[in-house]
């Protein structure tokens, strides 16, 4: 059959490219997917693989072809969920449900005012396009918030997916970004890494990985080259170490392709984000039955005014406006900006703690860790600088005061300890000029810095033992100890070294400088004095030995090479190194600063006792009054015991993983808020445990990362004070905003209730309450979440786990104000027109009584109809329909009015003018006057209709006439709001309110920016009185309106030297200065002291065994005669 040709309009697939490389993308996917053996054998193995991936195992990639190999490969990256458009952000914004009616509410009022003529005319449809034009503006406003949010969220978030990796490329061991690694890359891997991509491992040495992420399987998979070498992207390394062959990257991985299916998940709220929703829920509870009683009593006036229901006026100042009256204060009350205060204060803050050295992992860890009371700090790297250093040690029986140099000892005892530090180590070091980079272990770096300046190229000995190298075992936090096995012509040579304590109980010989010699408890003694000698001046003791094995031993079990404490036996020391890694010059004020903030600090760490306690004191952990523990110790006492320690404990060393886990749950028993450091595998349960869990960027495994909430970058001790400091800003920044929106929220519901129901006036209209809602959610979210930390928040005491989010304190700023705010709301709305009179101020705010006005426009608004002269003098002269006046009732029965003649004329015995005005107007020749209902009468039916028009419209006239009133209102309530909002900058009564207000350029643009629009609302035409329905205000009333706002500050100021002189009451704060044990009022508080000075320290412990005879060499293990000198 004849192939079918490409139709018209059918686009044919561009070919691929072919592929530089030997092994096509497809068939390496396919083996990768099936963890197809005999394909892989069939590909030459591993280094028939690698060859045809242009690779090397040994040399790994050449640089030059990266870029070659991502190109037909693929790229070690995942695709991201596109972020959101801005439109998208606006409709979700529009599905609020409050938004949702209030759009509802103003389309009705914009086609009712644009559809029936006589609304047209009074131009009723401009309120209901304004209300559209600010719902637009508070959704776009909400959107861009959230854009800019989530902006910020996905640049952070990118930081937790870099991750360092170690490959060889070019010969050299360096270090490249995951997202760098590509198909053929010879990738090292380590105990504690994160698996990038996928592998096939040809060089194991007792790699075991957690494949749970993966598979779901629970148990850890030991991988070996011959059965199972294939390494998943997404696992986790937990023992061991080894090299991967790259086989698949980004989505052609196993993990990628999980990804892809999984999608992205959502953030969690945080504890703080949970509280304040339920405190928007509570407040907008509220406000929705004050919008309630707002919409009854407006809607009952409207009733009774018009006598009844007309539904043709709905949309004139009726019950239309009356609901959207009642949605905008349901919409001012919902106070949403609370949750949007956290979510940027987090995002700012986030984003500022990353220049700190601050990667948060989990949004919460922000909020906590304002709270904490205590942090479990590690010693290496923490507190000191991680830059290690052989000063001094013990080398084959000779002390000596300094590093020795080669010419110095014996040949043989260097070159194995060559051998020991060279081979027996995972570290590298990266020279790049006169810049010296460590990666890896810094206690194995010293060694290789030792090496280097002995004229030792680790580098060389590595590669020239490379093959040669049998077994390896990391250091293990639970042995405190790190070997490999060498295997040479006639014999395994098994290398260890690590904590000397440890290590020395293992021992059971030393050379001496000529001889090995046996090891009795008095030779051992005097090498723990040695090492207690170095200890005791700050140094870290690493005891470097060696032991032998045959070759071939039938006796020795199949598996015995797989287990590191079989062959950590029977050592003998060749040296003790004291290592100097100096304390961090900015550690010990940070500890300080802890002190004061109320925070302890303790110290866990391997080290010995001796050198914990030189560095804890130097540090400042460790005072006269504290203790010291050994983790032997810690972990043999009951918990009763350790309960009334834990106060005074402020070292722990020789600890476990265990131990400090052990120690950070007990603490959470006792109530604090416990942060832990970490940065190895086996810190990750302490990680999780703590309440916030701070993993070291540098020196921290990927396991401890991704258990951690918290990355410390620069691994520094000062770093974890800064986080402090933010975790409370976010913290006070978000009590700043609350106190600010429920002054805001307390005083528009007041005045909205009061002004509605009392004097049927709304004192703020749709429009200006919206604008409030804007100022005070977003505009205020803006301004208050992103302030700065304050150092002053550091001389408090930490807020703990249950502390209130409303103080006493904040209580007594929100009332006051409130109060004060609602006292000159109230005078201006009911006292400048009663006080104010027309004489002095031009007749601006007399509101006119509506029998003058009745008198005066009677017969101008009547002028169409046939009567008017008539219906003018029963309604001015007769006094209908107000009776209580003495226009009314005194005038009634007067010659004035006309219907008195006509009574007193008429047939009937009624002689005088009936209250009744049907009866008054028709009933005046009838007999039986009445009850004729004489409905075909033209003067009552001319007065009914008269009556309804002139109240409609003296309700517009008096609407009018509060104009002034009411405008001068609208701009004192604004400006009270942007005055208390500096005023909130301070919630705890200090009189800093001004200090960095001028250096916080988000502030003083919301507040310039606020300012700004609030007088072109005022002064620019058309903007004020078509839309907000406000008068241009002169000079004088900017000025009094401006002054009001501004006393909120002298009243603030007031009330915090008040609570500070007055005698204690319910409304004194209860924060408490932390290193004073004074109240922020000055009152002295509670302070405890602990006294006595203690220290615990284990015993030694003894290792038992027989040594292995090596006869060729001084440096067997022989034992000889000993005079017992060491």
């Amino acid at each position: 059959m004849a192939d079918k040709g490409v139709g018209k309009g059918d686009v044919e697939a561009p070919e691929p490219a072919p592929c530089p490389f030997d092994v096509e993308p497809l068939a390496l996917l396919t083996m990768n997917e099936g963890k197809d053996m005999s394909a892989l054998k069939g590909l030459g193995g591993v280094q028939g693989l690698a060859k045809k991936l242009g690779s090397n195992l040994h040399e790994g990639l050449d640089p030059s072809t990266v870029d070659a190999h991502a190109e037909a490969y693929g790229q070690n990256r995942f695709k991201e969920t596109p972020p959101k458009s801005f439109f998208a952000l606006v409709w979700e914004n529009l599905q609020d449900p409050v938004i949702i009616i209030l759009c509802v509410a103003a389309a009705v009022s914009t086609a009712l005012g644009a559809a029936i003529p006589e609304q047209r005319k009074h131009g009723e449809w401009i309120e209901g396009v304004a209300i559209w034009v600010a719902i637009i503006l508070v959704v776009s406003v909400g959107a861009g918030n959230d854009y800019q949010k989530d902006k910020q969220f996905r640049k952070l978030n990118a930081q937790k997916d870099k991750i360092m990796v170690k490959v060889i490329r070019g010969h050299q061991t360096m270090l490249v970004e995951n997202v760098e690694l590509v198909v053929g890359d010879v990738y090292l891997l380590d105990t504690g890494d994160k698996v990038v991509a996928d592998g096939i491992c040809f060089d194991c040495q007792g790699l075991v990985i957690d494949e749970a992420s993966l598979t779901g399987e629970s148990d850890p998979i030991k991988k070996n080259t011959d059965e199972d070498p294939w390494v998943r992207s997404g696992t986790q390394v937990t023992e061991g170490s080894g090299k991967l062959l790259v086989v698949a990257v980004g989505e052609n991985s196993e993990w990628g392709k999980t990804m892809a299916l999984v999608g992205e998940a959502g953030d969690d709220e945080t504890p703080l984000q949970v509280k304040l929703t339920w405190v928007a829920s509570t407040v907008g509870k509220i406000g929705f039955a004050v919008a309630i009683c707002c919409f009854a009593a407006l809607l009952i006036k409207w009733c009774v005014v018009n006598n009844g229901f007309p539904v043709n006026k709905i949309n004139q100042n009726g019950p239309i406006q009356f609901f959207l009256y009642s949605v905008t204060i349901i919409v001012v009350a919902v106070p949403e900006g609370l949750p949007l205060a956290v979510t940027i204060s987090l995002a700012y803050s986030m984003k500022k703690m990353m220049k700190d050295n601050n990667f948060v992992r989990v949004l919460a860890a922000c909020e906590t860790m304002g709270g904490a009371t205590a942090i479990c700090s590690d010693k290496t790297g923490t507190l000191t600088e991680n830059r290690m250093t052989v000063v001094e040690g013990w080398f084959a029986g000779q002390q000596f005061d300094h590093c020795p140099e080669p010419s110095e000892l014996p040949r043989e005892v260097c070159d194995e300890l060559k051998l020991n530090c060279a081979l027996n180590s995972k570290a590298f070091v990266i020279e790049s000029g006169v810049k010296v980079d460590f990666v890896g272990n810094r206690t194995e770096c010293a060694l290789l810095m030792m090496l280097k300046n002995w004229g030792c190229v680790y580098t060389d000995v590595r590669e020239e033992y490379e093959a040669s190298v049998y077994k390896m075992f990391g250091f293990s936090s639970a042995k405190k100890m790190a070997s490999c096995t060498v295997k040479f012509a006639d014999k395994f040579r098994h290398y260890n070294k690590g904590a000397a304590e440890w290590v020395l109980k293992r021992c059971t010989s030393m050379y001496n400088g000529s001889q090995i010699v046996q090891m009795g408890d008095a030779e051992r003694a005097k090498l723990v004095e040695v090492v207690t000698g170095m200890a005791k001046r700050g140094l870290r003791c690493i005891c470097l030995t060696y032991t032998d094995y045959p070759l071939v031993d039938d006796s020795r079990p199949a598996d015995f090479f797989e287990d590191s404490d079989n062959l950590d036996r029977n050592l003998v020391a060749l040296a003790i190194v004291g290592i100097k890694d100096p304390v961090r010059k900015e550690v010990p004020e940070a500890v300080r600063v802890c002190q004061r903030a109320g925070i302890t600090v303790r110290m866990v760490t391997g080290d010995n006792i001796h050198t914990a306690q030189h560095i804890a004191r130097e540090c400042g952990i460790l005072t006269e009054d504290a203790i010291a523990l050994e983790g032997p110790d810690f972990r043999k006492m009951a918990a009763q015991e350790l309960l009334p320690l834990l106060p005074k404990l402020r070292v722990l060393a020789r600890s476990s993983p265990e131990d400090k886990l052990t120690l950070v749950h007990m603490l959470k028993q006792q109530g604090e808020v416990v942060a832990v450091t970490g940065d190895g595998t086996n810190d990750a349960p302490a990680l999780k445990e703590s309440d916030v869990g701070l993993a070291m960027g540098i020196a921290g495994t990927e396991v401890a990362k991704e258990a951690a909430d918290i990355v410390i970058l620069d691994d520094n001790f000062s770093s974890i004070v800064k986080s402090v400091l933010w975790g409370r800003s976010v913290f006070t920044n978000i009590r700043k905003f609350l106190m600010f929106q429920l002054t805001v929220n307390f005083v528009a519901l007041v005045i909205s209730f009061f002004g509605a129901v009392i004097g049927g006036q709304e004192p703020l209209n749709v429009l200006q309450l919206l604008w409030v809602n804007l100022i005070m959610d977003t505009m205020g979210a803006l301004a208050l979440a992103t302030e700065d930390p304050n150092p002053e928040l550091l001389l408090m005491k930490p807020y703990g786990r249950n502390e209130n989010l409303i103080t006493r304190v904040m209580w007594k700023h929100i009332l006051v104000q409130g109060f004060y705010q609602i006292f000159w709301m109230f005078l201006i709305l009911y006292g400048m027109p009663e006080f104010m009179n027309s004489r002095k101020y031009g007749g601006r705010y007399d509101i006119e009584a509506r029998e003058d006005w009745w008198r005066r426009e009677c017969l101008n608004e009547l002028s169409g109809y046939a009567n008017a002269t008539v219906t003018c003098n029963h309604m001015l002269e007769c006094g209908f329909p107000y009776y209580n006046t003495n226009i009314g009732r005194t005038s009634i029965q007067s010659p004035a009015c006309m219907l008195y003649p006509l009574w007193q004329n008429s047939s009937n015995t009624m002689k005088f003018v009936p209250e009744d005005a049907r009866t008054a107007m028709c009933d005046y020749n009838v007999a039986n006057w009445g009850a004729s209902g004489n409905s075909g009468c033209p003067w009552y039916s001319d007065w009914q209709a008269a009556d309804t028009k002139m109240k409609r419209n003296y309700e517009t006239h008096v609407h009018d006439e509060y104009i002034h009133v009411l405008s001068c209102l609208f701009n004192a309530f604004i400006f009270c709001q942007i005055f208390n909002e500096i005023n909130a900058r301070r919630i705890n009564d200090e009189y800093t309110i001004f200090v960095g207000l001028f250096t916080n350029p988000i502030f003083c643009s919301v507040i310039v920016i606020t300012v700004v629009f609030q007088v072109i609302i005022i002064n620019v035409p058309f903007v004020n009185n078509k839309f907000f329905k406000v008068d241009r205000l002169n000079w004088q009333e900017w000025l009094a309106t401006v002054a009001i706002g501004f006393g909120a500050i002298p009243l603030s100021f007031l009330t915090r030297f008040l609570t500070k002189v007055l005698p204690e009451n319910c409304l004194r704060g209860t924060r408490v200065h932390a290193s004073t044990g004074r109240t922020l009022s000055g009152k002295p508080g509670e302070r405890t002291t602990s006294g006595g000075s203690r220290t615990v320290s284990g015993g030694p412990r003894s290792v038992s065994g027989n040594p292995h005879g090596r006869p060729s060499s001084k440096l067997s293990p022989r034992v000889a005669p000993t005079n017992g000198t060491v």
